[in-house]
């Protein structure tokens, strides 16, 4: 749409998206009209001129040099020097000098002749381009993300850089102490063979310290169970019937039917709760690597069973952390996996009690 001064016809195109929706005052750069303007209704009134705007003298007042002092004709040449009388400024200077007024007077105008609704404009504009921005940097920042994933997980770097067991002991910091940060750093459709080897020597630790602390408890128990037929009975029963490393090999055999079992049936919930398939290779790392805490069997009496609630809780942080959901779908998506192991826990309280 252009928009005509009224009183020099000066035009000036806008773009419709940068229209005004109220009528507003306009100022011509060419003559500093001041007159309001509707977009539907084009020119309403021509306004006054602001009072105390430079004006330009008539441009036969410009051009007219002044009279010589003594009124009559100057015999002189151009460019002759009269003792006692200033020297007449060169052409160059006074072109320089007159265009440099003109320019002067003339930026009040052209400031006054800047449409109100553009300022507007500049500040959607500046809205636009903030949330375009922070767009821009979030992609970015996930971009960043994706290609340091897997700097926070020393087990996935493993030899390198001071080889395995530093690996596994940091990783195992990492995860007890540092869970959110972890978990975040996983990546999705990572290879499960290192996280499922992580999760096989925690099960192996666990069942070597359980038959360590077995046959401590067994052989302090001994000297009372000759005289208490009972407590024989119940001994007999807690003794191992394997050998240990058939016990570790069964166990281990077990473990990795629970993980794909459970990882399986977290996917599942989770993709229910949260109305998308979520990846499969996440939920075992988070499996995987939530069983860092188990290490705490080395501890006796309660150290399995505070290992066993922490683990629970870094599976809960990890599935937030690694499959962005909120506290509320993580909850849910857990429920039907807490009624599962309902039994279990109530197991361990009963041996707890005893």
């Amino acid at each position: 749409m252009n928009i005509t001064c009224p009183r020099c016809g000066f035009s000036r195109p806008l773009p419709d998206d940068r229209l005004p929706r109220r009528p507003v005052i306009a100022t011509c750069p060419q003559c500093a009209c001041r007159f309001r303007f509707a977009p539907d209704a084009g020119v309403l009134e021509v306004l006054a001129p602001v009072p105390g705007a430079a004006q330009e003298p008539p441009q036969d007042m410009a051009q007219t040099p002044p009279a010589a002092p003594g009124g009559g004709d100057d015999p002189l040449p151009p460019g002759a020097i009269v003792p006692g009388r200033p020297a007449p400024p060169a052409a160059g200077a006074e072109k320089a000098d007159s265009s440099r007024e003109d320019e002067e007077a003339a930026a009040p105008a052209r400031k006054a002749a800047r449409p109100r609704w553009d300022e507007d404009a500049a500040a959607e504009d500046a809205g636009r381009n903030a949330a375009r921005d922070r767009k821009r940097e979030g992609r970015e920042a996930e971009a960043g993300f994706d290609q340091e994933a897997g700097e926070d997980n020393p087990w996935r770097r493993a030899p390198e850089p001071d080889g395995w067991p530093a690996a596994f002991y940091h990783t195992c910091m990492r995860v007890m102490f540092g869970s959110q940060r972890f978990f975040a750093a996983l990546r999705p459709g990572e290879a499960q063979t290192r996280a499922l080897i992580f999760y096989l020597i925690i099960s192996a630790v666990q069942v070597a310290v359980e038959r360590v602390w077995s046959g401590v408890f067994l052989s302090l128990m001994a000297p009372s169970a000759a005289s208490d037929p009972q407590l024989e009975k119940m001994l007999i029963l807690l003794s191992p019937q394997m050998s240990l490393p058939m016990t570790v090999l069964l166990k281990l055999a077990v473990s990795v039917v629970q993980i794909y079992v459970l990882s399986a049936l977290i996917q599942f919930t989770y993709g229910f709760v949260a109305s998308k398939r979520q990846d499969f290779s996440l939920v075992f790392q988070v499996m995987a690597y939530a069983s860092a805490p188990g290490l705490l069997c080395i501890v006796p009496l309660l150290g399995s069973v505070v290992g066993f609630i922490w683990s629970f809780a870094c599976i809960l942080v990890g599935c937030r952390a690694a499959l962005r959901l909120s506290w509320p779908q993580t909850l849910m998506g857990l429920a039907p996996i807490l009624l599962l192991l309902a039994p279990l826990l109530l197991q361990m309280a009963q041996a707890t009690q005893f």
